[in-house]
């Protein structure tokens, strides 16, 4: 076989039970990539193809550093190929089999990556269900990359939700038992990867897989926490055995919460290894340069150029790919952190214009960001607050024009319920109060609310001449009574044809148009606001840069395209 679809085919990586992999060139491009087929026996097998279609749907819509890229999908022949990223390198299968004797660091900078692929796949609601040494693979550089989707749950369908899907050493005890599986059953997996990859032995071992499920399944059984390593990092058996407990509720509830426990143990052992590395004296050429660029590294962090020091943590990582790794992962750390502290502050400036439902959108791209963070907790609690105070105010407003119309049960309703959410509301007590008074203007109230709506003041120009155009206009002056600016404009605008040097139709369409162009700018401001919140960056970009077009100066559009500048 010398090409499949455009691709040359360049070497066998591998062939296994859901398809072979070559190493293949993009003629087009240039590029190496890795070239996965059906199994050749699968045949017409709708199951085979679907996975097979389903891998390259959950991970062609991920993108992220530490998740295989799809760079295409075609069919050759009746047989179907997926074009990913080639990642040359090992996969975890191999060094566990190989058992290398790799550095305590570089396992647990692994970890780190994984956890953060998967986080992210699980953000965009895709849960792996199969993850396992063999389907992590770490290129010569120490970056890592998840593969294999193709037994993926899309957590937004009904597909595939139960039954023994995984592989047994790996599997959650939930999957083992055929229940419904989440994101929580994938943390399970990622702690038994953990677990043999610091230990060179499986959690749970058995003479038949039968056997190795069952202990997955007991309760009662646990992995010895004895063989993982802690001298340095006496934390790690803690953090890998509560990824794997049995109950799903007591496990960590989101990678981002693993990836914390881990990036803690390393800050809380730098400072005892940066000790030992200066007890064991004079360094090579080699050392002096990875001092200097952790010394740079530093200075940029000190000084708030979190992506410069990025950048460097780079060059450090090809000398020291731990330091580096370690380095990294505390400054992406800090990046979320600032991030975090932006949106914050656009979720405030929101809440301060009375945007509520706005910046709770902008809350919960938050808590995406920084799960469980203090600083979530404290804006969504402030959101509420300030939600049940203003819907309570609004109620009161309610009862009020309710007491003048006369709406005695309905004004007492809105009374009660703003107490509800405010019980020392002062007006709220005083309506209820006065309910006795409103009884008995109720009547007279309720003519008063019959009335034909007041006539409609006349312009200081002087009405048009042409009855059609002030039939126009005053339609349109309803319209603006009532805030609705973009009905009004089609109305003046006519009018204006018909009486075209009038000075006050001039006036009301100059003051439409305006206020129809805020009402657009509002509009696309809230749906870049939604592409946002659903991490869509660059139809947010979009949006929001039309409505930048409108009005150049709006603020909240403005901040919104800071933000995602920043991303």
């Amino acid at each position: 076989m010398e090409r499949i679809g455009k691709y040359k085919i360049l070497s066998l990586i591998g062939r296994g039970g859901m398809g072979t992999v070559y190493e293949a060139l993009d003629p087009v491009l240039q590029r190496t990539v890795a070239l996965k087929t059906m199994p050749a026996d699968a045949g017409d097998s709708t199951e085979v193809r679907a996975r097979f279609a389903r891998e390259a749907q959950a991970a062609g819509g991920l993108r992220h550093r530490n998740i295989v890229t799809v760079y295409d999908v075609g069919e050759e022949r009746g047989q179907p190929y997926i074009a990913m990223e080639y990642v040359a390198g090992t996969d975890l299968e191999k060094v566990i089999q190989e058992r290398r004797p790799l550095a305590l660091e570089w396992k647990i900078d692994v970890l780190r990556q994984v956890c953060e692929g998967l986080a992210h796949a699980h953000r965009s609601g895709i849960v792996h269900r199969d993850i396992k040494p063999a389907n992590v693979r770490v290129s010569v550089e120490g970056e890592v990359r998840i593969v294999d989707f193709g037994i993926a749950l899309f957590q937004s369908s009904g597909m595939g939700r139960t039954g023994h899907v995984g592989t047994p050493h790996y599997m959650a005890p939930e999957q083992v038992a055929g229940r419904p599986v989440d994101s929580r059953s994938d943390i399970f997996s990622v702690g038994a990867v953990a677990y043999e990859l610091l230990a060179y032995r499986k959690p749970f071992e058995a003479d038949s897989l039968s056997g190795v499920m069952s202990r997955i399944a007991d309760p009662g059984v646990a992995p010895d926490p004895t063989a993982l390593p802690g001298a340095d990092y006496p934390g790690l058996p803690g953090v890998v055995l509560k990824a794997m407990a049995k109950d799903p509720a007591q496990r960590y509830q989101s990678l981002d919460q693993m990836r914390d426990g881990l990036a803690a143990l390393v800050r809380a052992a730098a400072p005892r290894l940066l000790a030992r590395e200066r007890e064991a004296g004079p360094r090579p050429p080699a050392a002096e340069e990875v001092a200097r660029l952790a010394s740079d590294v530093e200075r940029a962090r000190a000084e708030g150029r979190l992506q410069q020091a990025l950048r460097l943590c780079g060059r450090l990582r090809e000398l020291d790919p731990v330091r580096g790794g370690r380095l990294a992962a505390e400054i992406e750390s800090e990046i979320r952190e600032r991030e975090a502290e932006q949106i914050a502050a656009l979720a405030l400036g929101y809440a301060a214009d009375g945007e509520l439902e706005l910046a709770s959108k902008i809350t919960a791209r938050l808590q995406s960001l920084v799960p469980d963070s203090a600083r979530h907790r404290e804006l969504k609690t402030y959101l509420e607050e300030e939600a049940a105070r203003r819907t309570a105010d609004a109620l009161i407003a309610t009862a009020q024009e309710h007491l003048v119309l006369g709406n005695l049960q309905e004004a007492l309703a809105a009374a009660d319920e703003a107490l509800s959410l405010n019980p020392s509301h002062e007006v709220a007590r005083e309506i209820r109060q006065r309910a006795a008074q409103v009884i008995a203007t109720r009547e007279r109230s309720r003519d008063a609310a019959l009335d034909p709506p007041a006539p409609l003041p006349p312009l200081p120009e002087g009405d048009p001449v042409s009855v059609e155009a002030s039939a126009l206009l005053e339609a349109a002056r309803r319209l603006l009574r009532e805030r609705a600016p973009q009905e009004a404009l089609p109305l003046l605008e006519r009018a204006a044809q018909i009486e075209s040097g009038h000075a006050g139709l001039q006036r009301i369409l100059g003051l439409t148009r305006r206020e129809a162009r805020k009402a657009e700018v509002d509009r696309l401001v809230g749906a870049a606001l939604d592409h946002f919140v659903r991490n869509e960056y660059a139809d947010a970009r979009r949006v929001v840069e039309a409505a930048l077009a409108l009005s150049p100066k709006d603020r909240k559009a403005g901040e919104l395209r800071s933000v995602l500048g920043k991303i």
